[in-house]
């Protein structure tokens, strides 16, 4: 009995081979709906745009690039999609490496297909090969540093006395790059802040303008930058006014009870604005700075003048600038006598030596109000020479005393109104 066909291998061979061909004939004929298009918008790429660069010049491609049109040919469906997105089908070349001077060139422009095989099996050819030309403008490329500034465009809270400072801008400057007639409009960049009601210190990174001159905007397309950001803080500090005092030391008849009675002062400048971080400003609200001690036994003269640094910590800045303050003081109302005294002690002599006062009696100026300064008399002073530290050897030495009036208080011992003030002279022997 014999096979059946499905079991004879000829039988199988003719049969793969009808099907193959039958299969063929079908995709064959649905390629034979072949159209004709013109695919624009394929990008250009450019060749030895660096050596044109190099050589100080550059292309002006517009906004919109630089593309380029082909005539096409192949089955509709293919075209459809070509005609959507050219790209991913042909490409195009321009070759710049010849030019050398700023102008404008009509330069080949060569189109090919980016997949050969795909476009052989279905068909599509570029009909105008050879004959794409691309117009080309050159200009001559200028670089040009910058510097860059910062524009606030915001608020503080100034009804709490806060304050923006100038912007501090990283880096300082920028380097552009682009066509000549553009990049020689530029004068600086410009970096806008912005923001509302702040009380606290803003840093970001921003990007910037590029402005001429008389700071109108600069289209910047076609100019390049080293950078796309910088960095900006814009310090935000809270601002006080802190009045100025001075420390009083009582004596000379002077004591913190009769004060207010017979001392008047006037310090200048009374007050000044500090700024600074809120955390360190904020705990100084409601007290003062101190500019120093003033002694009152020293102050003898009718609008006595003393002169003070002003100091502050450095997390704060003196916005007002003022680096010194004057107190002028008059005491007024005492009355002054001189007591003559012989009362003189030298305490603490080092050991190896002997001291002896040279001095025998000192003219001590005595002031206070008249009815108590009338009782005052010579043997209530005590001048007392302290030698305690003293890098003593054998000689005379003149020394500063201490001087003491024991009585109720009501009077004190003032300046003698020498520029030496008050001097006892002693001998020291070594033993």
């Amino acid at each position: 009995m014999g096979k059946k066909l499905t079991e004879n291998k000829a039988f199988n061979m003719i049969l793969s081979l009808l099907i193959a061909l039958g299969l063929w004939v079908y995709v064959t004929s649905l390629n034979t709906n072949v159209g004709e298009i013109t695919v624009r918008n394929i990008p250009v790429t450019i060749v030895g745009e660096e050596v044109l660069n190099s050589k100080g010049l550059m292309l002006d491609l517009g906004a919109d690039g630089l593309t380029v049109s082909a005539r096409v040919s192949g089955s509709r469906d293919t075209l459809v999609s070509m005609a959507m997105d050219p790209a991913q089908y042909f490409t195009a070349t321009i070759n710049v490496t010849e030019i050398n001077e700023p102008g404008t060139y009509e330069l080949s422009c060569t189109v090919a297909s980016v997949n050969t095989l795909f476009n052989l099996t279905n068909s599509v050819q570029i009909v105008d090969r050879g004959e794409h030309i691309v117009r080309v403008t050159v200009t001559r490329l200028l670089s040009a540093q910058i510097p860059v500034q910062a524009v606030f465009e915001g608020t503080v809270d100034e009804a709490n006395g806060y304050r923006a400072n100038p912007a501090e801008v990283t880096p300082g400057s920028i380097t552009i790059q682009g066509p000549e007639e553009l990049v020689s409009q530029v004068s600086y960049a410009q970096v806008v802040i912005t923001g509302e009601n702040l009380t606290r210190t803003y840093s970001g990174e921003l990007g910037f303008q590029l402005m001429t001159e008389d700071g109108q905007v600069v289209d910047s397309e076609g100019i390049t930058a080293n950078v796309d950001t910088v960095s900006v803080v814009l310090p935000v500090v809270k601002t006080l006014e802190l009045p100025l005092t001075v420390q009083f030391v009582y004596g000379g008849g002077v004591t913190e009870e009769n004060f207010d009675r017979y001392v008047t002062y006037e310090i200048s400048p009374a007050t000044i604005q500090i700024s600074g971080d809120e955390a360190d400003v904020t705990p100084l609200e409601g007290s003062s700075i101190t500019l120093g001690q003033i002694d009152l036994s020293q102050v003898i003269q009718e609008n006595q003048t003393f002169t003070f640094p002003i100091e502050l910590s450095p997390e704060l800045t003196n916005d007002s600038g003022v680096t010194q303050a004057t107190v002028t003081i008059t005491v007024s109302g005492l009355e002054t006598k001189t007591v003559e005294t012989s009362n003189i002690q030298i305490i603490n002599t080092p050991e190896g030596f002997t001291a002896d006062a040279v001095t025998q009696s000192l003219q001590v100026q005595v002031r206070g109000p008249a009815s108590s300064l009338e009782d005052v008399d010579g043997y209530q002073l005590r001048v007392v020479v302290d030698l305690e530290g003293e890098n003593l050897r054998q000689a005379q030495f003149p020394f500063t005393p201490r001087i003491y009036l024991d009585g109720d208080g009501k009077c004190g011992v003032v300046s003698s109104g020498t520029s030496g003030g008050y001097i006892v002279v002693v001998n020291i022997q070594a033993e």
